[in-house]
This record gives structure tokens, C-alpha cells and sequence, in this order.
């Protein structure tokens, strides 16, 4: 009875690790209802067969087969398909093949003690994580977190390994040892998903919270503009019958003087960016308001016509680099910011140019000509999920990132085809 549960729970918890190496390629936007359907027959199917047949064959095709199914969850690529669940399966198979070769040597048909399933499966985790390690959106996560996830399996595998060689446990207490270090795996493992799940939807509240204030902050800078225009609409006749007096006197500098006097009063001084959309301007007028009262220098220049598409991407391009740009500048003495954007030809160009200082705000490691940015935030987490987000917009659209530092000043130049943008619709 023990080794059918051992032999359950093994299965059981391959399969969600057989589903989160596949998301880690392709990312997990799927139908939940789907999701369950498939794997649970998967599941079902593979115990069955592999209890009743414990042949080499049937297992191959059935693991295939349903890593194929969850494969197509995600992907309706035929070539896709099949090099995720030949990754998949080769990295299970392999996995499989280490854990039974160390101990015993298998004959096909034969059936073998469940602890070697649980050995492969810690082994399949440990090779689930450095794949996520290294290709997943979670790569910026603290080191720490990610040893301390691998040590897990690395030492149930031991303790299995070491109670196996030295018999000093039993069949059963053997079992009910790999049964107790699946689920702390699996708890481990649940309550990691939970924390990044826990650490992604604050950083959204935040930012949420951001472009509400930022909207906010544009509402009140037009009805600033109206209430201006509605006075001078107000007294537009004295102005007239003034400007004809001084033009009845032939004097133009009275004149260019008067409508000088008219056009200052019109301009709004929290209106820094009117480019004529309204949701890019919002996030830049926010910003740099903030920027003109703690920076002694702020250079803007923003061309951009009124519609531009995916206005949101932007804006968390924009919101990230000005707010990580304006921290830096305001710990300098020279607090300096400039930012230049352009659209030109179907192509963005953002050039940020800030004051830094190098141990106040970035760790730099070189490889090859790369600069990897890390932020030195109170919250590295949830500060590294912004930086994580610029990176995936700039790649979203095939875009280019270039990060450089020359006396003093920090440079971002980046650049997003928009053409490429239209084709996401």
C-alpha cells in the first residue's frame, strides 16, 4: 500500500514538474480549465500504465504523448511542440536513468522500489531549477534564494542515498522517509510560487498605483490650462481693443510685447511634456515634476505624435528609467537629468541622461561588453522586477537597450520599432 502512495505522489508531483519546466519556455498564460483537464488524464494514465506494464515502450510513448498534450497548452507550433517535449522527455529520461543506473541494474519489464522514482524526481527538480535559473523571468532573483531551492532536493537525495547504502532504516520507514521529503519538496516548492506570485502583484498594485496618480496629476495640469484660457477668453476684448491701440500706433515692440505678456500667461508650468498624448504625457509630466523639485538641471525634449499604440509598454519603459534616473541624479551634486524621445521613421528613440554615482546605485559586471544593471533598493525584489520588465519590452519588440557611464553621467539609449508593435495587435 505504502509503495502504490510513494509511486502516486512520485507520479503526481513529476507531472507538475514536467508542466513547470514546459512553462518556464513558453510562459504560462493558459485556460486553467484545460490545464487540469490534460494533466490529470496524463497523470491518470501514466500511474495505470506504468503499475500495470513497467515496460520501457508503453512508458516512452505515454510520457511523450502527454508532454506533447501540456506542450500544446501553450504552443499551436508544430516544431515548437515537439523540441520543448523532446527537451522535456530527455531531461526525465535522463534523470530516470541516473537514479535507477547508481543502485540497480534494470532489465525491462521488470518492476524496481519506488525510492529510485523519488530519486529521479528530486533530480528532475534540481534540473528544473538551473533551467529556470537560466532562461526563466525569474533569473534576477537573490542568489541566496536560489541555492537554498536546490539544496532541498540536493539533500533529500542524500539522506535517501545514505539510508539506502547504510540499512539502517527499513522498507517501510525508508518509504515513509521519501513520502515525508516529496511533500516538504513540494510545500517548498508551492510556497516559492506563492512569494514571486505575492512579490509580482505588488509590484503591479504599485505601479497601478503610479499611473492612477500620474492620470490624476494630467487631469489637474489641463484643468489648469482651461481655467487660463477661460480668464483670457474672459478679458479677449480688452486684449483686442489693447492690441489695437498699440497697432493704430504703429508700435511693434508694444505689440510683440503684449503677446509676449499673453503666451506666459497661457503656459502651465507643471505642463513640462504636450506632445499631445495623453497617456505617455501623464507618466512624463509626473516624473519630471518630481524631477524639476529635487534636480538642479532637467533637460527635456519629447517629439512624439498624439496617437502612438501600446502607450502602456511605454510608459513602463518610461516610468522604470526616469525613476531609477531621478534617485540616482538626486544623490549627486550635480543633479543632473536630461531626456530626449523621438519618434522618427516607425522608430522610438529614448536617450536618458543622468549625474550618478557608481556605489550609490548600480553593481556592474562585465561580460564581454554587457553591463548588468542591478538595483540597490531597499526592496531588490520588487525593484529587480522592474528593471526585469524593461528588458522584456525592449525584447517584446526587438529593441535594442544600450547602458553606458562616462564621467559621471549615466546614459540609457534604447530604441523600439514600432512597426514591430503594430504587428503584436
Amino acid at each position: 500500500m505504502l509503495d502504490f502512495i510513494l509511486c502516486a505522489l512520485t507520479n503526481l508531483f513529476r507531472v507538475f514538474l514536467i508542466g513547470r519546466c514546459v512553462s518556464i519556455f513558453l510562459g504560462s498564460d493558459i485556460d486553467k480549465k484545460k490545464k487540469y483537464i490534460i494533466y490529470g488524464c496524463f497523470y491518470i494514465i501514466n500511474t495505470v500504465l506504468f503499475r500495470k506494464f513497467h515496460t520501457i515502450w508503453i512508458n516512452m510513448i505515454c510520457n511523450l504523448i502527454g508532454i506533447g498534450a501540456i506542450t500544446w497548452l501553450y504552443t499551436k507550433s508544430v516544431r515548437t511542440n515537439l523540441f520543448i517535449t523532446g527537451t522535456v522527455y530527455l531531461i526525465n529520461c535522463g534523470c530516470d536513468v541516473a537514479a535507477t543506473s547508481l543502485f540497480v541494474s534494470y532489465r525491462d519489464g521488470e518492476s524496481y522500489n519506488q525510492i529510485y522514482a523519488v530519486i529521479s524526481f528530486f533530480l528532475i527538480f534540481i534540473c528544473e531549477l538551473v533551467i529556470e535559473k537560466i532562461i526563466t523571468i525569474h533569473k534576477d532573483t537573490e542568489d541566496a534564494q536560489n541555492i537554498s531551492l536546490v539544496l532541498m532536493p540536493v539533500c533529500s537525495i542524500i539522506v535517501i542515498t545514505l539510508l539506502l547504502y547504510t540499512d539502517t532504516c527499513t522498507d517501510i520507514g525508508l518509504t515513509i522517509v521519501s513520502i515525508g521529503l516529496l511533500i516538504a519538496n513540494f510545500v517548498m516548492l508551492y510556497l516559492y510560487n506563492l512569494l514571486l506570485h505575492s512579490i509580482s502583484q505588488q509590484y503591479e498594485m504599485e505601479m497601478l498605483k503610479t499611473q492612477l496618480q500620474a492620470y490624476a496629476n494630467q487631469l489637474n495640469v489641463i484643468l489648469q490650462g482651461e481655467e487660463k484660457i477661460k480668464a483670457l477668453r474672459h478679458d479677449i476684448k480688452h486684449h483686442l481693443n489693447e492690441l489695437m491701440l498699440l497697432a493704430n500706433k504703429h508700435d511693434t515692440a508694444e505689440i510683440q510685447k503684449y503677446i509676449d505678456e499673453m503666451n506666459s500667461f497661457l503656459q502651465n508650468p507643471n505642463e513640462i511634456v504636450a506632445s499631445g498624448n495623453l497617456e505617455i504625457d501623464s507618466v512624463l509630466n509626473f516624473m519630471l515634476q518630481k524631477a524639476k523639485k529635487e534636480l538642479k538641471t532637467v533637460d527635456v525634449k519629447v517629439i512624439l505624435p498624439e496617437k502612438v499604440r501600446h502607450s502602456f509598454d511605454i510608459n513602463v519603459l518610461l516610468g522604470n528609467l526616469l525613476e531609477n534616473a531621478i534617485e540616482a541624479a538626486g544623490k549627486t551634486e550635480n543633479k543632473y537629468l536630461s531626456v530626449h524621445i523621438k519618434l522618427k521613421r516607425g522608430i522610438l528613440k529614448v536617450k536618458i541622461k543622468n549625474s550618478f554615482e557608481s556605489s550609490q546605485i548600480l553593481c556592474e559586471k562585465q561580460n564581454g561588453k554587457d553591463m548588468v544593471l542591478k538595483t540597490t533598493k531597499p526592496f531588490t525584489k520588487q525593484h529587480g522586477i522592474g528593471l526585469k520588465n524593461v528588458k522584456k519590452i525592449v525584447e517584446k519588440y526587438n529593441g535594442t537597450m544600450e547602458v553606458t557611464t562616462q564621467d559621471g553621467i549615466f546614459y540609457v539609449n534604447l530604441l523600439l520599432y514600432m512597426s514591430r508593435m503594430e504587428n503584436e495587435l
